[in-house]
């Protein structure tokens, strides 16, 4: 899988995550520790470039997945 697909793929788990746990948009954006906008930048498919690796960190801990499973679809 090219990493393109991987940040589209990874872009998609968040909204779906976001959705399926009936979360806000406001507190997924503090479980991810980012602001509202670059939530929904990357639920459209946008990964910000100041993205790191504690947004997943932060995801996995929540939601119990690993780390490369963020990356293939959920």
């Amino acid at each position: 899988m090219k990493s393109d697909e991987q940040i589209a793929t990874f872009c998609e788990n968040v909204k779906m995550l976001r959705e399926r746990s009936g979360l806000s948009k406001k507190e997924m954006a503090e479980i991810m520790g980012i602001g509202i906008k670059s939530l929904e930048k990357i639920e459209n498919g946008v990964l910000p470039p100041r993205t790191g690796v504690d947004v997943l960190i932060r995801l996995s801990q929540k939601f119990d997945i690993r780390l490369h499973e963020f990356l293939m679809p959920l």
